[in-house]
C-alpha cells in the first residue's frame, strides 16, 4: 500500500495543487500556466529520442546519427502534412496513438503475464482511451470546438462517452483476466475517478496540461534517465542539455507556424494541438519500440 502511494505521490500532490489553484486563477492565467508546463516539461520529455535510439542500438556513429535525425524530422513533416491535408484522418490517428502512448507509459512498469503484443497494445490503448475519453466527455464543449476547428468533424457527447466506456470496459476486463494487473486494478480505478473529478472542475487546457506533464511527461523523463544514464549523478543536467536543441527547434517551429498561417488568437488552440500532435508522433513510435523490446522501467525501484 505504501509503495503504491509513494509511486503516485507526484500525481496526487500536483493534481491537488492545481485543483486548488484553479479556484484562484482566471482562465487567462490558467492558460499561461498550462502553456508553460507543456512548453517546458511536456516538450522536453520527447526531446531525447535520438539519444534513446542510439543507446538502444548501441550505434553512436555520425552517419547513423544523421540518418536518425533526418528520419525523425521526416516523420514530423509527414505528421504536419497529414494534419494539414487530411485532418480528419490525422486527428483520429493521433488520438489512437496518444491513447496507446499514455497507457504504455502508465502501465509499463507493471508486469503483464501475457507476452502477446496485441493484448499489450489493446491494454495500453484501452487505458489511454479511458483517460482521453474521460477528459473529452467532461470537457465536451471546448473539446468539440477544437476538434471542429482542426477537422470540421462533429463528435457528439454521447460518442465521446461511448469512447470512454469502451476504453474502460476493455481495460477492466483485461485487468481482471491478468492476475498481476488484478492486484492493482483497484488503485487504477481510484486514480481514474480522481482524475475525473479533477477534469470536471478545471478547464480543458489546464486538465490536459496537468495530466500530460505530471502523470505522463515527468514519469517518462525518470524512465529515460534510468535508461540513458543509470546512476550518473549528473544525469539530470546531461539530459537537459541534450534536450535543448530539439526543444528550441520545437518552440521556433510553433511560432513559425503561428505567423505563417496568420493565426487569430481564438484559433491558436487548434493550431497548437495540431502542431503538438505532429512533433510528438515520432516520440510515440520511438517509446513504443523501446518498451516492447527493452523496457525502460526495468531499473526503476
Amino acid at each position: 500500500m505504501l509503495a503504491i502511494l509513494q509511486k503516485y505521490r507526484l500525481h496526487f500532490i500536483s493534481t491537488l495543487v492545481f485543483l486548488t489553484a484553479n479556484f484562484f486563477l482566471s482562465i487567462e492565467n490558467q492558460h499561461i500556466v498550462s502553456f508553460f508546463l507543456i512548453f517546458t516539461f511536456g516538450l522536453i520529455h520527447g526531446a531525447n529520442d535520438i539519444q534513446l535510439i542510439q543507446k538502444k542500438t548501441l550505434n553512436y556513429k555520425v552517419n547513423f546519427f544523421i540518418y536518425s535525425v533526418l528520419l525523425y524530422v521526416s516523420i514530423v513533416i509527414i505528421g504536419i502534412l497529414i494534419f494539414f491535408y487530411i485532418p480528419k484522418f490525422g486527428l483520429i490517428f493521433f488520438i489512437i496513438f496518444s491513447s496507446f502512448h499514455f497507457g504504455e507509459q502508465h502501465l509499463g512498469s507493471h508486469k503483464i503475464i501475457s507476452n502477446n503484443i496485441f493484448i499489450k497494445g489493446l491494454l495500453y490503448t484501452s487505458y489511454g482511451s479511458t483517460i482521453l475519453g474521460l477528459l473529452f466527455s467532461l470537457q465536451w464543449l471546448d473539446t468539440h470546438v477544437i476538434i471542429y476547428e482542426i477537422s470540421e468533424l462533429f463528435i457528439s457527447k454521447k460518442k465521446m462517452e461511448l469512447y470512454f466506456y469502451s476504453g474502460f470496459s476493455i481495460f477492466f476486463i483485461i485487468s481482471l483476466i491478468d492476475k498481476n494487473l488484478r492486484k492493482i486494478l483497484w488503485i487504477e480505478t481510484i486514480l481514474i475517478i480522481f482524475l475525473g473529478f479533477f477534469f470536471s472542475k478545471t478547464s480543458l487546457l489546464l486538465s490536459f496540461s496537468v495530466y500530460f506533464v505530471f502523470w505522463h511527461s515527468i514519469p517518462s523523463i525518470f524512465d529515460q534517465l534510468n535508461f540513458l544514464y543509470d546512476k550518473d549523478n549528473s544525469r539530470k543536467m546531461r539530459y537537459l542539455f541534450s534536450s535543448l536543441p530539439y526543444w528550441v527547434m520545437s518552440i521556433l517551429g510553433l511560432f513559425a507556424f503561428y505567423f505563417y498561417f496568420h493565426t487569430k488568437p481564438e484559433t491558436f488552440l487548434p493550431l497548437f494541438f495540431s502542431f503538438l500532435a505532429a512533433i510528438t508522433f515520432p516520440h510515440t513510435i520511438v517509446m513504443g519500440w523501446l518498451k516492447i523490446y527493452k523496457p525502460l522501467t526495468k531499473i526503476r525501484k
